[in-house]
């Protein structure tokens, strides 16, 4: 008489030891995806259609009005001239350029920036990111009035007036916004570029010319003998300067300034701001990593982009038994097995990690060369000798 005990006890250890991380499992990851996510952080999400509001969630880290509570002034106009940038035509610098005008304005959220066009001497334009005058409060002369400013070699007589300039941009029809910061402005930063195709003495009248412009209408002019070598069109702004500090601030110069443009950078701001304006204070790991950009009300998030929440994921780690020999492939479930591209066998308690799965990963120890990832394509089916104690479960390959 067959002991059919003795028969079970044989059956489960023998595929206990299967499907142990000892015997014929390999190590997977299990991923769950969740494509709803989590609400963003940066802006009032509308509970209904989970939509921004186009609001920003934090108004007490309004940039102006930390500077304002601690006694600075903002800033109100930054000018920059420059011929060409040919170091940031290619697509991902002008990423890292379109990236830098969102940390720029979480910073510096109403003040304006002139764009100065100079002629180059071959002709080269100054490249400006799609998206890059989005805010409504950044210009370029040849952009926006079809002016390139002529060189003129330290000559007073051959200098532009750039102040008339930026009267004419603001003219142009920009909206009232800008235009009542252009006319009530109190102070402005000016620098100019000096990569190779521009020297300072090449417009040094024109620039003096803004100065003299800017004093005449007591706007007190922060820096008046900046220059900058890297083609990039804000970073500038703080080189050889010191702002009041503001956490926005600090991820503008070092996430964008230092950490994508010049790695230098933020050794050489600090030596300008040694002094007792300079209130060191750690940049909060918000602010850093992009999670809080202040915005004006009604205009896109800029974290979320309108869509008020992120997908997340996450994953936890398994010893799983894999059959990927379609001649070995068992027929559970109401799916065509030459169909399938894998099959996997574990124990029962692995059940609820498999039916919620989104794709598990197969064998993380080869990852590093090719990723095989599988999705479910039925629910996983308990099987056993005399009691359900392992389940096999049908994979078709993840792009």
């Amino acid at each position: 008489m067959i002991d059919l005990s003795a028969v079970k006890n044989l059956y489960n250890s023998m595929m206990d030891n299967l499907v142990s991380s000892t015997g014929l499992a390999v190590p997977c990851s299990i991923v769950y995806e969740d494509p709803k996510g989590s609400g963003c952080p940066n802006c009032i999400v509308n509970p209904i259609t989970g939509r921004s509001t186009s609001r920003y969630s934090q108004p007490d880290l309004s940039p102006d009005l930390t500077i304002k509570n601690s006694g600075g002034v903002p800033e109100d106009m930054f000018v920059f001239y420059i011929d060409e940038n040919t170091s940031y035509w290619a697509a991902d610098k002008q990423n890292i350029q379109l990236s830098g005008i969102t940390l720029f304005r979480a910073a510096f959220p109403s003040s304006l920036v002139f764009i100065l066009d100079v002629e180059h001497p071959l002709s080269f334009p100054v490249n400006y990111p799609s998206g890059f005058f989005d805010d409504g409060l950044t210009f370029s002369s040849r952009i926006s009035i079809n002016k390139t400013l002529v060189r003129d070699s330290g000559n007073p007589s051959a200098a532009e007036n750039s102040y008339q300039i930026l009267q004419n941009i603001i003219s142009s029809g920009v909206s009232s916004a800008a235009s009542g910061i252009f006319y009530n402005a109190n102070t402005a930063h000016i620098t100019r570029d000096s990569s190779l195709s521009l020297g300072s003495s090449d417009i040094n009248a024109t620039f003096s010319g803004l100065i003299s412009s800017f004093n005449g209408l007591d706007i007190s002019v922060r820096n008046n003998n900046s220059t900058w070598d890297q083609e990039e069109l804000l970073c500038g702004f703080a080189d050889n300067y010191c702002f009041n500090r503001t956490d926005a601030i600090d991820a503008f110069v070092d996430t964008h300034c230092d950490g994508r443009v010049l790695s230098t950078f933020r050794e050489t701001y600090n030596t300008y701001c040694s002094g007792s304006d300079y209130q060191p204070a750690p940049v909060s790991e918000e602010a850093a990593s992009g999670l809080y950009i202040w915005f004006p009300e009604g205009h896109i998030c800029p974290v979320c982009n309108v869509v008020g929440s992120f997908p997340t994921s996450h994953s936890q780690d398994s010893h799983i038994t894999v059959i990927l020999d379609s001649k070995k492939f068992i027929n559970i479930g109401n799916v065509d097995v030459p169909n399938l591209a894998m099959q996997t066998i574990t124990p029962i308690s692995m059940y609820s990690d498999l039916a919620t799965a989104t794709y598990i990963v197969v064998d993380t120890t080869i990852t590093g060369y090719t990723q095989n990832k599988f999705s479910r394509i039925s629910e996983p089916q308990p099987v056993g000798l005399g009691d359900n104690r392992y389940i096999f479960t049908n994979w078709e390959r993840s792009g």
